[in-house]
This record gives C-alpha cells, sequence and structure tokens, in this order.
C-alpha cells in the first residue's frame, strides 16, 4: 500500500480469505485488492475459494467475495465464475442481485465472450421487482453501449417504459443518456421520446435530470426533428439553462455554461437574450466558469454589441486603477496563460466572418494599439498579423492607422522594452511596413525617417530590422516625388545633405548578424550612391530634376496592392490549347553539346532525349550516339582533364580515407550503364502526383476555415464552387473552443468487448455449464425449521411408547406377589435372577430418562416461544428499592426514565414516618452535583408530585411522594449512582440527623425499547451493520432443575428473568438457543445470542445457559454483563 513489494504475502493473503471469521476473510479480500496483479501466481488457488464464499448462506460472505472479485478478475477467473455469477441473479436477495449485476461488468471486460451468453439473463433483470437491480442494469448496460450502442437498440422498448414509469432520477439520467447514444442509429426513437423528455424539461425539479434532458435533447438531434415546435423547445430549454447560471452552485453554474455552448450552434439568437447572465459569469471567481462563458460571449458577438463584449475583456488584462476594486485576484489577472487566450478570443471575436461584425475600423486599431502596451504577454506575431490586414483591406482606415503606427514608431519607451520577454516589440514590423506603404498619409515624413533610422534600431529584432530597411527607401522615395515638383537649387543642396546622412546610417544595417538585413541595406546603399552620384555632380544643372528622381518611385508605387484570395491561384482558367505538360520551346543542340562537353553529364540520356522526344519512337531514343563514337583515348583524356580540374579547384576536398575513395567515380564513370528514361511517363506520373497531392491539401483546407475577403483580387472568369455557395448559406454560431482529440475514458480492455455482436441468436452450443442453483438463508432457515419439526413429532411419539414400557414394566412386580411362596432355595436362587434384573431395569430406566430429557430439550422451541409471550408484559419502570430505614424514616425509591426526554432519570421518592409518637418537622434531601448527572429543575412537565429537594414535615405514620429529576451527561456505564444526604429532625429532640444517601443506577433501566424486532431485520442488521458491534463480552449462568417441574417449563422461567432483568427482548428461539436485542434510550444496541445445555449426571440437576453479547459501546456491555452475573437463579 506505501510501494513496498507485497508477493510474499501473496499466499498468506489467500490464507486469510478463506477464514470462517468474518473480520479475518474482509481483511483478507481487501489485502488482496489492494496487492493483486493480473499476474498473480495464486490467483489460481482463488477459483474453488470465491466459489464456496459465492455459495455461502451469509450475505456478508458473498458481498465480499463479489467486491473483491471485481478487483482482482482475471480473464481465467472470469471464464471459471461467469456461470455462478449467472445463475446468482436469481438470488432472493436484492442487495446480492445488485452486486452480482456490477461484477458481471467487469467479468465481460475480461471475458468478452461472456457478454453473448448471459446478455438474456441479464435483459431479464430490466423487469426485476427490486429498483436498485434495475438501476444496476441500466449502469452496466450505458457503459457497454458507449462504444458500441448498435447492440443495444433491442432494449428500446423496455427502456421506454422505464422511462416513462420510473421515479428514480439517477435512474432515468442513465436511460436518457443511452437513449443519447441510440438515437443517431434509429432515427424514429427521436419523435417517440420527444414527449416524455420534454415533460421531464418542463416538469421535473432535479437539477441532475434537468440537464441530462436537455443535453440530450441538444446534442440527440431533437430539436431539428421537433420542426415548427423547435424553437419553442430550444427557448424552453435555454430558460431551463438560465436557472443553472443564476444559481450559486459552481458545478452548476459550470455545466449549464457546458449545454449553452451546445445550443448556441443552432440557436444562437435564443443564447444571446441570455447575454446579461451570461457576462456576469465572465466576472466570476472560478477560471474554469469563466474560461466557459468566454466560449459563449464568442458566439453571441453581433455589430450592436460587439464594443460592449470587447471593453469587458479587455478589463481581464487592463486591470483597474488602484481607488477601483477589480473583479478578479491578481494572480488570475496576470496569468500569462489566462491573458492570452483573452487577447486571442478579442482578436477572433473582431475578426470572425472577415470582419462582419465591426462597423468602426478606427476603434478596432485603437483597441489592438492598447493591447500592444498593455498586453502583459508576448503576442506580437498576431497583433503584427491584425494591424496589416485591416490596413490593407479597409481603405478608410488606412490615414488613422498610419497615423497611429506613426505614434507608436516615434515612442521612444516601447522601443526600450526590446529586450523583455513579454514586449510586442514585434508590432513595429507592422508600424514601419503600414509606414512605408501608405506613407502618403503621413504628416512629418523626416521624423518618420529620423525614427526609422535612430541607433537603437539595431536592438530589434531582425525581422523588424528588415522592414525598417525596406520601408526607409519606400518613404524616400515618396518624399523625392513630392520633391520634383518644388526642386530648386536650395532644394538640391538640403536634398543631398539629407542622401548622405541616410547613406551613411545605413552602415549600421550593413554591419548587422542577419544576412537579410546585410542585403536589404546594401541594395539601400547601392541606390542612395547612384542618386548622389547623379545629383551631386558639377555637370548637372541644379534647376533640373534628375531622371533618376523621376523614376524612383515607379519602383515602389507604380500599382496599388490589394488583397488576393487565397484560391485565386486554383481558379486561373487554364486556356484553350494550351499543355502545361508540354515544352514551350525545343532546347538547343549546342546547349546540350555543351553539357556533354563538360564529361559530368555527358553520360547522362535526358539531354538526347530531349531534342528528339517529339520526333522519333523509343526504340531511337535508346540509342546513345555520342557514347558509341568516343573511343578509348578520349576517354583517358577526359578523366585526365577532371583530374586536374579537381586539384586546382580550392572548393574541391580530396580525401584520402578509403571510405571516401568509394565515392571517387574517375575510373568508372563510363562504365556506368545508361538508363532510358520516357518523358512522357516522367510528365504523367509528376501530374498524378499533383493531382493528389491538390486533393490533400484541398481536404487540409476544408478543415480550416480560411476567410473571404470582400476585396480580393479573383482571376477573370472564375466561378465559385457548390462548397462555397453551400457554406455562405448555412450561418450558424461560432464557438471558441480547444477539443482534445484524446478519448479519457478510452481503455484497451474494452476492444474485444465491443467487437462482440449480439444482434444474432445464441446456437445451441453456446451455453453455460449447469450448476447447482444455490439456497438463501432465509430458505435454508425455512428448510431447518421444517426439519426440527419432523424430529419433534418422531420424538414425541417415541416418548409416549417409552412411557407405556415404564408403566407397564411397574406394573409386572406386583402381579408376582400373587403367586405362591416357593421354597428356600427356590427363593435364593430368584434373588439372584431378580438382583440381575432389577440392575438391568434401572439401567435402562436411567437411559430412557436421558433420552426423555433430551427430548423435552428439542421440543422447546415452539414452546419457549408461546410462553414468553405471555410474560412478555413487563412494567416499564423497577421495582422500587429500599435507600434507607431507621427508626423513624424509611425512604424507598423508584426510578423511571422521563418520557418526553430519554437522558432524564425521574427518581421517584416515599417517605415514611414509622414513628407512632413523635412527628417530624423538618425533613428534606440534598443531592451532590457529579460529573455524570446534572439537577434537572425547569421542567416545564406539569406534575403534582413535590420536589424532592423541599422540606417536608411529616405527622405521625404520615407518607408523602416527592419526585427529582436528573440528566445523564456522559456515557451509561456500571457504577452510576446519585448521591445525597438525608437530613430530619425528631419532635422534642434538638438533634439534627444526617444519613448519607447512595442510589445506584442499573444499565438496563435505559433499555427501553421495547417493541419486539422481525427475525428477518434481525438478520438484515447484523449483515449490512454487523461491523459497528465491535465489543464482545459472555456470561454464563447455572439454573437448578427440580425433579417435579419439567425441563421446558424451567428453561422458560430462566429465560424470563434473564429477559426481565437485562431488559433485553428475545427475537427468535431455535432449538437450544435464543436470539436477543435491545437498544438504549441513547441509541447504543446490543445483539446476544443465549445457548443452554443439561447436565443430567449432576446431582441437584442444572442446566447451563451461555450468554454472548455484542454491542456498539463498551460501557454499557461492560454494566450489563455485571448485572447479569448477580442474577441468582433459584427453582
Amino acid at each position: 500500500m506505501l510501494g513496498y513489494d507485497m508477493s510474499w504475502a501473496s499466499f498468506h493473503m489467500v490464507e486469510v480469505m478463506s477464514s470462517a471469521k468474518f473480520l479475518h476473510k474482509r481483511t483478507g479480500y481487501l489485502a488482496a485488492t489492494l496487492s493483486f496483479q493480473q499476474d498473480t501466481d495464486v490467483l489460481m488457488l482463488t477459483t474453488n475459494l470465491i466459489k464456496k464464499d459465492l455459495a455461502s448462506p451469509a450475505p456478508v460472505d458473498i458481498g465480499i467475495a463479489l467486491n473483491g472479485l471485481s478487483h482482482i478478475v482475471t480473464p481465467d477467473l472470469a471464464r471459471d465464475l461467469c456461470p455462478d455469477l449467472v445463475s446468482m441473479l436469481n438470488h432472493s436477495r436484492p442487495y446480492i442481485r445488485k452486486k452480482v449485476v456490477l461484477v458481471l461488468y467487469k467479468v465481460f471486460l475480461k471475458y468478452p465472450e461472456a457478454l453473448r451468453l448471459s446478455f438474456p439473463r441479464l435483459k431479464e433483470k430490466l423487469e426485476d421487482p427490486d429498483p436498485s437491480v434495475v438501476s444496476a442494469v441500466i449502469s452496466v448496460v450505458c457503459e457497454l453501449a458507449r462504444k458500441n450502442p448498435k447492440n443495444y437498440l433491442s432494449l428500446a422498448p423496455q427502456l421506454f417504459k422505464l422511462l416513462t414509469t420510473s421515479s428514480n432520477n439517477w435512474m432515468l439520467i442513465k436511460i436518457i443518456k443511452l437513449f443519447a447514444s441510440l438515437t443517431p442509429l434509429e432515427p424514429r426513437l427521436i419523435k417517440k421520446l420527444l414527449p416524455p423528455l420534454t415533460s421531464l424539461i418542463q416538469t421535473t425539479p432535479a437539477m441532475s435530470l434537468l440537464y441530462e434532458c436537455i443535453y440530450t435533447v441538444i446534442t440527440g438531434g431533437f430539436l431539428e426533428a421537433a420542426g415548427e415546435s423547435g424553437n419553442a423547445l430550444a427557448a424552453t430549454c435555454t430558460n431551463k439553462l438560465r436557472k443553472f447560471l443564476e444559481d450559486p452552485d459552481q458545478n452548476l453554474k459550470y455545466v449549464g455554461l457546458l449545454a449553452m455552448s451546445k445550443l448556441l450552434v443552432t440557436h444562437p439568437k435564443l443564447v444571446a437574450e441570455h447575454k446579461d447572465i451570461i457576462l456576469e459569469c465572465i466576472d466570476d471567481e472560478d477560471i474554469s466558469i469563466r474560461l466557459r462563458s468566454l466560449d459563449l460571449v464568442v458566439g453571441m458577438v453581433n455589430r450592436k454589441n460587439i464594443v460592449e463584449i470587447v471593453k469587458r475583456l479587455i478589463t481581464h488584462i487592463m486591470p483597474k486603477s488602484n481607488n477601483e476594486s477589480s473583479l478578479h485576484d491578481p494572480s488570475t489577472i496576470f496569468d500569462p496563460v489566462y491573458r492570452t487566450d483573452i487577447i486571442n478570443r478579442i482578436i477572433f471575436i473582431c475578426s470572425q466572418n472577415h470582419y462582419n461584425h465591426i462597423n468602426d475600423f478606427e476603434w478596432y486599431i485603437t483597441v489592438l494599439v492598447g493591447i500592444t502596451y498593455a498586453a502583459g504577454v508576448n503576442v506580437g506575431d498576431i497583433l503584427t498579423n491584425q494591424l496589416m490586414d485591416v490596413s490593407v483591406r479597409v481603405k478608410s482606415v488606412r490615414e488613422f492607422s498610419v497615423s497611429q503606427m506613426y505614434n507608436l514608431l516615434q515612442d521612444k519607451q516601447f522601443l526600450e522594452t526590446a529586450k523583455k520577454r513579454d514586449s510586442n516589440i514585434e508590432v513595429l514590423s507592422a508600424a514601419a511596413w503600414i509606414c512605408g506603404e501608405y506613407c502618403n498619409y503621413l504628416q512629418d515624413i523626416p521624423s518618420t525617417l529620423e525614427s526609422l533610422l535612430t541607433p537603437q534600431v539595431t536592438k530589434l529584432p531582425v525581422k523588424v530590422q528588415t522592414i525598417y530597411v525596406h520601408s526607409v527607401i519606400k518613404i524616400y522615395a515618396y518624399w523625392t516625388s513630392e520633391l520634383i515638383s518644388q526642386w530648386n537649387p536650395e532644394l538640391h543642396r538640403e536634398f543631398i545633405k539629407v542622401t548622405n546622412v541616410m547613406y551613411e546610417k545605413m552602415d549600421m544595417f550593413t554591419h548587422s548578424t542577419d544576412l537579410e538585413v546585410q542585403e536589404r541595406a546594401h541594395d539601400v546603399k547601392s541606390l542612395f550612391k547612384i542618386i548622389l552620384d547623379s545629383v551631386d555632380n558639377p555637370t548637372v544643372d541644379a534647376t533640373q530634376v534628375p531622371l533618376v528622381l523621376e523614376g524612383l518611385p515607379d519602383l515602389f508605387f507604380i500599382y496599388e496592392l490589394n488583397p488576393v484570395a487565397p484560391k485565386a491561384q486554383s481558379k486561373v482558367p487554364i486556356p484553350e490549347g494550351l499543355d502545361l505538360d508540354a515544352w514551350i520551346n525545343d532546347p538547343l543542340p549546342d546547349l546540350v553539346q555543351d553539357f556533354e562537353s563538360d564529361g559530368s553529364v555527358a553520360d547522362s540520356p535526358r539531354y538526347e532525349n530531349v531534342s528528339k522526344s517529339k520526333k522519333k519512337s523509343k526504340k531511337s531514343k535508346s540509342k546513345s550516339k555520342y557514347s558509341s563514337d568516343e573511343d578509348d583515348e578520349i576517354k583517358e583524356q577526359r578523366r585526365a582533364a577532371r583530374r586536374e580540374a579537381r586539384q586546382n579547384d580550392p572548393y574541391y576536398i580530396m580525401s584520402s580515407d578509403k571510405k571516401n575513395q568509394l565515392l571517387e567515380f574517375d575510373d568508372d564513370v563510363d562504365s556506368i550503364p545508361v538508363v532510358e528514361l520516357d518523358i512522357d511517363e516522367i510528365n504523367l506520373h509528376a501530374s498524378k502526383l499533383k493531382k493528389n497531392a491538390s486533393k490533400k491539401s484541398k481536404r487540409a483546407k476544408k478543415e480550416i476555415k480560411t476567410p473571404i475577403y470582400a476585396e480580393e483580387e479573383m482571376p477573370e472568369n472564375a466561378a465559385e464552387s457548390e462548397d462555397e455557395k453551400s457554406t455562405k448559406d448555412k450561418k450558424k454560431g461560432v464557438v471558441y473552443t480547444k477539443k482534445s482529440t484524446r478519448d479519457i475514458f478510452e481503455s484497451n480492455e474494452e476492444s474485444g468487448l465491443n467487437s462482440v455482436d449480439l444482434s444474432t441468436p445464441l446456437g445451441k452450443d453456446e451455453t453455460f455449464q449447469q450448476v447447482k442453483a444455490y439456497l438463501s438463508p432465509e430458505e435454508v432457515r425455512i428448510n431447518e425449521e421444517a426439519r426440527y419439526r419432523n424430529e419433534r413429532k418422531e420424538l414425541r411419539a417415541l416418548q409416549k411408547k417409552n412411557k407405556e414400557l415404564l408403566e407397564s414394566k411397574k406394573k409386572a412386580p406386583k402381579e408376582e406377589t400373587n403367586v405362591a411362596e416357593p421354597s428356600k432355595s427356590e427363593k435364593k436362587k430368584k434373588k439372584k435372577k431378580s438382583s440381575k434384573k432389577s440392575n438391568k431395569t434401572k439401567e435402562v430406566a436411567v437411559t430412557e430418562e436421558e433420552e426423555l430429557a433430551k427430548a423435552d430439550f428439542t421440543v422447546i422451541a415452539d414452546d419457549v416461544r408461546d410462553a414468553l409471550a405471555e410474560k412478555h408484559e413487563e412494567s416499564k419502570h423497577h421495582k422500587a428499592i429500599e435507600i434507607f430505614n431507621d427508626n423513624c424514616v424509611s425512604l424507598m425509591c423508584d426510578l423511571r426514565l422521563n418520557e418526553t426526554n430519554h437522558s432524564i432519570i425521574d427518581f421517584h421518592f416515599t417517605i415514611e414516618n414509622k414513628d407512632n409518637e413523635h412527628m417530624l418537622p423538618s425533613l428534606h434531601m440534598e443531592f451532590a452535583q457529579s460529573f455524570d448527572l446534572k439537577s434537572v429543575e425547569d421542567n416545564e412537565e406539569t406534575t403534582s408530585i413535590a420536589s424532592a429537594t423541599e422540606n417536608f414535615e411529616l405527622q405521625t405514620n404520615e407518607r408523602v411522594e416527592c419526585v427529582a429529576q436528573f440528566e445523564v451527561l456522559g456515557n451509561i456505564r456500571r457504577g452510576l449512582c446519585l448521591r445525597g444526604d438525608l437530613f430530619y429532625d425528631v419532635e422534642g429532640s434538638s438533634i439534627m440527623n444526617q444519613n448519607t444517601l447512595e442510589i445506584p443506577i442499573p444499565v438496563t433501566l435505559f433499555l427501553n425499547d421495547k417493541q419486539p424486532m422481525d427475525p428477518a431485520e434481525f438478520a438484515t442488521l447484523l449483515s449490512e451493520h454487523g461491523d459497528d458491534f465491535l465489543y464482545h463480552e459472555n456470561v454464563s449462568l447455572e439454573v437448578p432443575l427440580a425433579s417435579d417441574d419439567s425441563i421446558e417449563q424451567a428453561l422458560i422461567n430462566a429465560l424470563e428473568t434473564v429477559t426481565r432483568t437485562s431488559g433485553l427482548l428475545v427475537v427468535e428461539v431455535v432449538p437450544g438457543a435464543a436470539s436477543l436485542y435491545g437498544k438504549s434510550a441513547q441509541g447504543v444496541q446490543i445483539a446476544g445470542l443465549l445457548k443452554y445445555t443439561l447436565n443430567m449426571d449432576s446431582e441437584p440437576k442444572v442446566a447451563t445457559l451461555s450468554i454472548d453479547l455484542k454491542s456498539t459501546e463498551d460501557d454499557l456491555l461492560n454494566g450489563l454483563i455485571y448485572e447479569l452475573s448477580n442474577i441468582k437463579m433459584t427453582n
């Protein structure tokens, strides 16, 4: 249990499992369930052991065996014990039948073949009279149908009957889940199930059942099948789900949001009606509820509420000022995962359906810029894409976007966060690109160029630096186009200064470690060099614009940049007569000869076949004219030329390794076999590969929802496909969820179980081995009582015969006395014979008496039960006991339990003045307080009896009754007593008499339960709650048997004395024993067994009573045993 190996104790566990004692057996099974594995060796020894426990008459033993089997079952155990388990489905106790049904599921997992054999019997249990058994069957079938529901379509009528008649909510939940898995296979069930499910949704107060009904209606296609009433049913579901969201229970909120997200797909407008309560869930403290509500918010967005929802979400990443309290804990607000999820949801909400919900794009640009500063996490890439995408697609927002990006470029504090982990410095690439692409909206071009060429730019990522370099030359080109109309000598000189400064500042990019930044910087620097050479030339007139400046803007702004549809390339129509697999122009023969002269490709056949692929047949292509005409000398010259070229080549690495020498092909280049390739076949194969790849890409693209932009450029004559039209027509709610593809319920054990086919009927050979039916404990008891009755009748008949024999033998000697007296010798002989006969008759008489006594003992059962019934009406309180007695005063006390409060004892005192001459002017009692007893003075019970603490004046021979009430504070135990003092004075005497009082309180006083218990209830109590009776004691008593009374009457009197003294009740009497039960006012229970044995050999004859008691509390049991041991039995 603590991680240590317990395999060494496996055999000992099996020994303990086989123990006859319940506590030992339970411990053994518990240890086995915790330590046994599927490969434990001793499991083969447990087969017969479990079979024996399953056949036990004690239900507790069967329950332990079933529970242990469910944990340690193996394929072998499942195969061997399955017939026994199936036969126990008809057990008399529902407790056992329920456990057997549940264990069978574990057996099916290990031994799938048993499912087909036992399914008819399992199906019969759906009509079991006990609802717990039916619920267990439903649970098992629900688990079986989770993977393969097709097998259980035949159960639909019975399940529907249970759905409409059962009131067990948990069973109804299982049935509804089961129908949810069956309706996709049988759509006709939907119309049948719709009325009862609708009724349950409208009437049931159980939230769990209500949720399951709503969830099944939403996910099972009931709303679509309902037709026109589907909208009304969906509205009812949303109204009921609102109660889940308003409930303070977090679990109900979560499942309500989960069901709302399912309903959002088909009825987004109905869900949007409850926007207020869903937005409240966004501010919930539970992160799981918050995320579920965020999923719903995504689907509720429209043009009217998008601004409100986005502002609500932004408060989660931008906490309020210190003066105002935040809605969330700081740990939640600054959680990077949560903040990233919120930002992704905001962008998803705004960009879904091609920005269909946004009316004010300037507001969206402001939101993106605000997130850039306050995100707290690195989401720069997605912000960059959004800023660029919106600026390209929406022309009206470009001017505002350029102004915002200009402010972003000018922010030096933001530039200093380049090295921070949570910085969104990548957004500067979008800012630079937008300012460069739409530089016509810039208000201050020089300051923009200055911000792009600041020295701190070198700390930015290389991706941002690349965009910076490209944007510099684009802005510079636009600036020159503006200067052309204003060109003059002064502007000429100023232009040269600015260009020189920019030329020099480009050096910081040329020294970058990134190759792309270096390349772009050198290109831009080269352009600046060309411009300076053409402008800063003394021969050039300063008043005329150089031609270089006039053509520079055309390099970047000749065409307008518009978005292109993702499928535009695939939609370009192929012109008629165009063969994309054919050569546009035949390759030049000179080019082929040049390649052959190099020698490295001279032997390749593809260059020979290229020029003649359209003219010659395959046979002519197989001829190699260049390889056949060459002789050995030419080949040797070519090899030598190659060796010399390699030796002079500084980039060729010569190898001296033997392994690398295998790569030297100089000696064998010409001996390589020539392979002829068919260009037509190659092109055909390539086209097939392209088609397959395009099909795969199309399948992949269907899974990814790519937006179709409103202003995308499409080729001419491009037609929309039917798939795209159908997707446009279907408008459904959007749910932002991240679903896991892993099934948490997946198990390798279910693979074999799911392959079982229950649709085909069982064959004649598919049967279980016949096993004997097991009798329940009640049936065993009934059979035993019948057997005892038959034996009693036989013994009574034998008793009568024995009595007749004894009477006949007693009459025989009297008849012999009338015969004449014989002679002396004959007398002696007769005396000897008669002495021998008398000894024999004495021995026979003794044995017959013993047999009669035993006969009396076996017949006691029914007689004792009747006799005890006559004497069972006892007084509800103990007899009065004498507490004090002297010449003047007599004090008697009667103890009773209070009728309204059983923890209070009423002490009824009787005080008598025994003096015939003098009165007692003053008499009173004082009681000591203790930890066990507390005096109760303010008792609401109205009584005419005086209080025991009052002063009494007693005349001669006067008697007074009073009462005192005390509450028991501690446990009922042995030695509990009330202590006090009695004070009185006698007339004519000045002495105050003081006497100590001690009133013992017997524990039997508290056994006040006088209702007899049924034997079946007593057996159920011991089987189900036997573990509570932890304490055990026993006592033996001897009962003298008088010769004149019958043994039966003596034992009845003894049993009556025991029950009267102890307060225990007789539950059941069987030959030789009686079961006892008692319950105290405090709820302590006592169960006992009384056995009696006869000792006929002793003088006087006695019967020994052995009383075994078990209790749920130790102190009461010890006190009861003490009082029983003090009983004195009399005849």
